[in-house]
């Protein structure tokens, strides 16, 4: 019994906010990141160039200043790790290194590593640096029909050999063990004007939650969130995300138990999926725009709602997705869920009946007691506020966290009535 208290207390750490694609590194552009409210960053792109580098080595400072831990990139570069680590390692910001999609066995149209290839050199590295952390991000289920140059494989395999031979290596290690992964649902279809979610997104989000949930390892994890438009119209992610589509995304992550949320982007890159008129969070003159203060604003509400978020998150139960009875047309994504909760699985549950969809993650807290994360589930364009009802079996005392604030609600016949605007997400805890 001991044992798995002392194993349960080394998994209550707090929710973990970061972004990919730094600003050039000066004080004033990473004092800006800090007081957006994130502690990590992912250094890469041309405003830090690659590993090795002065540009990095100066980042690495500025996040030693201002406190935020990093990961360096270093996608495609093994060769790197070896020549950068021992000058990295007296950076007290340095957590450790990324590599970004590599697919299982080496890619011979791109020549980009696979895990398999990876898997030595992690090893070699652990052995020697044990406290250096090694993030892996994976490729979503809808790339594994792109052209890889690779035997096809599934995405039950592409797990197994993240499992396998990445996070096998960092096993009884006190070093991270994560799994991550990216895919962006802001979506819109200029030939039909259509603004929507991507069908296959919940169905990826799920698959990393419950690849951590059955994983024989304690692992972490970490999933992006798209905060910028990117790629020409046809390719469906022009389309710029609103305060509620950021909402939407991190309330839905924090309801599948996820340790961290990673940004897609903080600075914005100038890569040609990119046109000259998308920008994400500051821009190309590294100018704030409206998407910095909806992310700081959403960071700062999944701070004060942390304390209580992270005694949840590692004994995540799974998620209920409830049908919407005046849902204007039926829920693709639900329906691809492969693992839903309905109320008959959630112990302390009878029921739950919303008029728009929303969706409950079923958690329970180091104490046994069941907490909720509620969500408006439509895409923002055009879903409305989520009037619902939950009734529970013995429950006449909840805790209710709406923007991180708690309100004490005492139930009638055991049911709670509650409503969400469009994006958003509530805890809720039995008390």
């Amino acid at each position: 019994m001991l044992v798995k208290r002392r194993k349960m207390n080394r998994l209550i750490t707090d929710i973990i906010l970061t972004a990919w694609y730094p600003p050039t590194p000066t004080e004033e552009n990473f004092r800006q990141y800090k007081e957006c409210g994130f502690d990590r960053i992912f250094l890469l792109g041309e405003y830090v160039d690659g590993a090795g580098s002065p540009e990095m080595e100066k980042a690495l400072e500025m996040c030693d200043k201002f406190g935020i831990k990093a990961f360096v990139d270093i996608s495609g570069r093994l060769d790197l790790i070896e020549e950068c680590i021992d000058e990295y390692i007296k950076h007290p910001s340095f957590e450790g290194f990324n590599y970004d999609e590599p697919v299982i066995y080496r890619n011979t149209l791109t020549k980009m590593d696979g895990i398999v290839d990876i898997a030595p050199v992690v090893e070699k590295m652990h052995e020697k640096y044990p406290t250096v952390e090694f993030l892996i991000n994976l490729n979503p289920t809808t790339s594994l029909k792109l052209p890889w140059g690779t035997p096809p494989f599934t995405y039950e395999e592409y797990l197994e050999a993240q499992e396998k031979y990445i996070n096998g290596i960092f096993d009884g290690s006190e070093t991270t063990n994560w799994l991550s992964c990216d895919d962006y649902p802001i979506c819109y279809d200029p030939e039909t004007d259509r603004r929507f979610l991507k069908d296959t997104w919940l169905r990826n989000v799920e698959y990393i939650a419950q690849a951590k949930k059955n994983s024989r390892y304690i692992l972490k994890t970490n999933f992006f969130i798209q905060v910028m438009p990117y790629g020409v119209p046809a390719n469906l992610h022009d389309r710029v995300p609103t305060y509620e589509d950021i909402s939407l995304q991190a309330y839905t992550l924090l309801a599948f138990g996820f340790d961290s949320i990673s940004y897609f982007c903080y600075a914005t890159p100038t890569a040609a999926e990119f046109s000259e008129r998308q920008y994400s969070m500051i821009d190309r003159s590294e100018q704030k725009t409206q998407t910095y203060f909806c992310g700081q604003k959403l960071n700062g509400i999944l701070r004060k709602l942390n304390p209580i978020y992270k005694r949840l998150k590692n004994n995540w139960r799974g998620v209920y997705p409830v049908y919407g009875d005046n849902a204007a047309e039926r829920n693709v994504s639900f329906g691809l869920l492969k693992k839903p909760l309905a109320a008959s699985n959630i112990d302390e549950m009878v029921s739950a009946r919303s008029d728009e969809d929303i969706l409950i993650g079923y958690f329970k807290d180091e104490d046994g007691k069941a907490g909720y994360i509620v969500v408006n589930a439509g895409d923002t364009f055009s879903a409305k506020k989520a009037k619902f009802s939950i009734r529970f079996k013995e429950t006449d005392l909840v805790s209710v966290y709406r923007n991180g604030e708690e309100e004490i609600v005492r139930l009638t016949d055991n049911e709670f009535n509650g409503d969400l605007d469009v994006g958003e997400g509530i805890l809720i805890l039995a008390r």
